[in-house]
């Protein structure tokens, strides 16, 4: 295992610690991300029948996408973050979510299997996104969609307490997880190494305010990303 992957393994670890919560309902509160509607409605206007939320977290997403899909998959490795998902699944009668784990490097799915993929908060967390993305690309079938964020540099995680830069536009957060930040050339740049700059069917500026996160960030925040969207056209042999 290279050192760059193994950076990687470590955090699942550390992703399923930071989930093992004390009296907190979940990780981020209960709002889901502002985006997450127009991917369900992007997925729901193309008649998905399966889509997948990786990492589906604490479940924050699911509900939006339960209405726009015939069958959702809830994906994470972190197994407590399924524990108080499959509460948050429940709780909205979302009987069309199935929760199970999944790791973006290895999903263990079919290629072509998927119609839509929420990828939200995770490829910035990776050193190996190039990875990842193309085990996405992988699952998801042709005139499917991607749809999935970087952070930019004007997002609030840069300026948080215990922010340590290690490189250009690079750091680990106060619990030791790797944040990169990008910019719009460093994001073509990316597609382009994917190998799906083709592909993009859009790429968004986004600004939104989030609640306070119990136990984690508990103040009003600004974050910032960009959002794209891949529309796979074609297979890959």
């Amino acid at each position: 295992m290279s050192t760059v992957a193994a950076a990687d393994e470590a955090a699942k670890r550390q992703w399923d610690d930071a989930y093992r919560l004390d009296g907190h309902a979940n990780l981020w509160g209960d709002p889901p991300v502002p985006y997450v509607v127009n991917a369900a409605k992007l997925f729901a206007d193309h008649n998905a029948m399966v889509v997948l939320d990786l990492p589906c977290g604490d479940g924050r997403n699911l509900s939006p996408l339960a209405q726009a899909a015939t069958v959702v998959i809830g994906g994470d490795t972190a197994l407590n973050a399924m524990s108080i998902a499959r509460r948050v699944v429940t709780k909205a009668n979302a009987d069309n979510v199935v929760l199970r784990p999944v790791d973006v490097f290895a999903t263990g799915m079919p290629d072509d299997s998927v119609d839509g993929i929420f990828c939200w908060d995770l490829l910035g967390h990776l050193t190996e996104p190039v990875k990842a993305l193309r085990e996405l690309y992988r699952i998801c079938r042709p005139g499917g969609h991607i749809v999935a964020n970087m952070w930019t540099m004007g997002d609030c995680q840069v300026t948080d307490p215990g922010m340590v830069e290690i490189g250009p536009k690079t750091y680990t957060d106060h619990a030791d997880f790797y944040c990169k930040f990008y910019d719009r050339e460093d994001l073509d740049g990316y597609l382009a190494e994917c190998g799906v700059a083709g592909e993009v069917a859009a790429v968004e500026l986004l600004r939104w305010t989030e609640p306070p996160h119990a136990g984690y960030r508990p103040w009003f925040h600004e974050h910032e990303s960009l959002a794209f969207t891949i529309r796979k056209e074609r297979d890959r042999g």
